[in-house]
């Protein structure tokens, strides 16, 4: 088949929606799909375009057997409600002027991913136009998340974004969603239940186990101290500074030691704030060789999100935290997505409760036999769940029926 694929996210970007939809086309291409990939300048999570990859402007190439057009857009150096509409208007109008010079007749369907708003209108237009097929993986909704996430003038991207984002919704002849409150949310908005598959992200990431001695020593970090690791994205659903609040809160006589490790656009600001603190840092991101040392060199892996984080997609790094074989603590709004995700599976704490996170930290940093049946769960909970052939299998099965969708 000769899929076109519309996606703001895709390799080189090391995190988030890029490396599914990355995944995907790939898992295409060595099945033999002939795929085309409609994408953004490689910006996220750094929001700005990092020197090494400069050479990927707009223009085609291909990189793994995918075709790849790649439109110039704004890249806001902060976000906020008017830079998101203008990041967002941006987008649309440069892959809809880029897809009309670029992109002929010669296609059997269209894949579009979300959040992004202007790659659903722009796939949905493309494959109105080609009259094929047009499938929908929602990773995310603009909507909720603009009103979930904290950002000034949120309300107002929010009503605007669910207006055009049903547009995209109600055009797809079928829809992926990530998780049961994403398909609760989708059904909501009126999509039928027929239209809607729910595939759960898997991990497109190959976790190793590696001796933490050793992973320790390649970091630098003491063998005696208790490491707590949150790896990713720095936004604003990330609400990093209740972490930089925990650390606070912290016995001063302790051996724990909290690393953020990644890029995003409160990065300059939790620098700011860690400064000057012994037992946290913000630090960059790791390559995908290292990715796998860094979980192992963790005591504790963490994921934190904003209190209000209740119908979000859940959080990627999450696949690769559950196969790294380490025990997972997680601060995160009662009864959201993410804490019944890992309901059972992670030692789970109120979002917005500084004092509350430390103290768990603590309380854990005493108990290595619960850290080991954490961690043991953990992994069990992804072998059962986050199999990636598995996964890729479902996908590749929801493309395969979506080219009969008419």
């Amino acid at each position: 088949m000769r899929i076109f694929l519309v996606t703001s996210n895709y390799w080189p970007e090391p995190t988030g929606i890029a490396v599914y939809t990355t995944d995907l086309a790939e898992s295409l291409t060595t099945q033999g799909d002939q795929v085309t990939v409609l994408t953004s300048l490689p910006h996220y999570p750094w929001w700005r375009v990092p020197s090494e990859f400069a050479h990927l402007g707009e223009g085609t190439g291909t990189h793994n057997g995918v075709s790849i057009i790649r439109a110039k857009h704004l890249v806001p150096p902060k976000m906020n409600a008017l830079m998101r509409m203008r990041f967002e208007t941006s987008l649309w109008w440069n892959l809809r002027r880029v897809s009309k010079s670029m992109v002929g007749n010669d296609f059997d369907m269209v894949i579009a991913c979300i959040p992004t708003v202007a790659a659903g209108i722009v796939g949905k237009r493309i494959a109105k136009k080609l009259r094929i097929p047009f499938g929908l993986i929602v990773q995310d909704l603009s909507g909720a998340g603009a009103k979930q996430s904290g950002l000034r003038g949120g309300a107002v991207i929010s009503k605007i974004a669910h207006f055009v984002e049903g547009r995209a919704l109600h055009g797809a002849d079928s829809l992926v969603v990530v998780s049961p409150a994403m398909r609760d949310v989708v059904f909501g908005l009126g999509v039928p239940e027929s239209r809607i598959t729910q595939i759960t992200n898997y991990s497109a990431r190959a976790i190793l186990n590696v001796d933490k001695a050793s992973a320790r020593s390649r970091f630098g970090w003491a063998a005696d101290d208790f490491v707590v690791i949150h790896t990713g994205n720095m936004g604003a659903k990330q609400d990093l500074e209740n972490v930089v609040r925990a650390a606070d809160a912290v016995n001063g006589f302790s051996k724990i030691k909290i690393y953020l490790v990644g890029h995003g656009n409160q990065e300059s600001n939790l620098k700011a704030l860690c400064s000057g603190k012994s037992n946290i840092a913000v630090l960059p991101a790791v390559s995908d060789a290292d990715y796998s040392a860094l979980l192992s060199a963790a005591d504790l892996l963490l994921v934190n999100e904003r209190s209000t984080q209740m119908e979000m997609s859940l959080p990627s790094k999450l696949t690769s935290y559950l196969y790294s074989e380490r025990p997972v603590i997680a601060a995160v709004p009662r009864g959201g997505a993410t804490w019944k995700f890992l309901d059972g599976v992670a030692e789970l704490v109120e979002a917005a409760d500084p004092v509350a996170l430390a103290r768990a930290i603590e309380e854990l940093s005493k108990q290595p036999e619960k850290l080991a049946d954490l961690a043991r769960r953990g992994r069990e909970f992804a072998d059962a769940n986050l199999d990636p052939e598995v996964g890729r299998k479902k996908y590749l099965d929801w493309v395969q029926k979506l080219i009969g969708s008419k």
